[in-house]
């Protein structure tokens, strides 16, 4: 009698693991074809798996982009994020680790600028990736917050509004970024993030009187004790 041969036990991957494989496949698509690779037909035979199983987990061809644009949004930030909040060096220091992640080659990676050139181009048409976009950036900003709000209470820099001054210095590395990305040859990235520099260094000595101002939120005053009575 031949000898019972053990086979494996089948095992269905969870929902979220399929929907981690599928976004993965998703962005491997856009890195490589760009615009086409929006294709649920070219995506579905990426992870090896039907359509059908993309429209199971996903409402719409939207839905399963939004998720890839959350998803590579917030690695990159938080990547750039671990490297600049370093608690050893000084606020200011901590700047300058955040723009050189922000300009490191994997950064700069042209299939990664032809996948938010797709992202970019579907904002206006689509509710979800909008969400994503709006959520996204609200979290980049808060961290460009946080990191200036540092560099005000380490008392290298004076009192100014951290909104305004976060939106215009995102401003300013996605633009050099754009830029760098589009045309490699025009500047290097270690002048970019000496702009970076220069524009702190300028923020530092006072030199955006419009963002100057308070830095936090003022406490609310104590309410004032009446007049103390005394008997003549």
């Amino acid at each position: 009698m031949a000898p019972n041969r053990h086979v494996p036990k089948f095992h269905r991957a969870t929902p979220a693991v399929r929907r981690e494989a599928l976004v993965d496949a998703t962005l491997r698509c856009l890195k490589q074809y760009g615009h086409e690779g929006v294709s649920v037909r070219r995506i579905s035979a990426a992870a090896g798996v039907s359509i059908g199983l993309i429209n199971h987990h996903f409402p719409s061809k939207s839905g399963l982009i939004a998720e890839t644009y959350e998803t590579l949004a917030l690695s990159l930030l938080d990547s750039i994020r671990r490297q600049a909040e370093n608690k050893a060096v000084s606020p200011r220091e901590r700047l300058s680790n955040f723009f050189r992640a922000s300009f490191a080659p994997e950064i700069l990676d042209p299939q990664l600028f032809n996948v938010w050139l797709v992202f970019w181009s579907m904002v206006a048409h689509s509710a979800e990736i909008r969400a994503v976009h709006s959520s996204t950036y609200g979290k980049y900003r808060s961290v460009l917050e946080s990191l200036l709000g540092q560099l005000v209470d380490s008392g290298a820099a004076p009192p100014f509004r951290l909104r305004p001054a976060a939106i215009a210095l995102s401003a300013l590395l996605d633009g050099l970024w754009v830029e760098l990305s589009l045309s490699p040859t025009v500047f290097k990235p270690r002048e970019a993030i000496g702009l970076c520099e220069d524009w702190v260094n300028a923020l530092c000595n006072g030199g955006f009187p419009r963002l100057l101002g308070t830095v936090r939120a003022k406490k609310a005053a104590a309410p004032k004790r009446p007049p103390r009575l005394t008997l003549r």
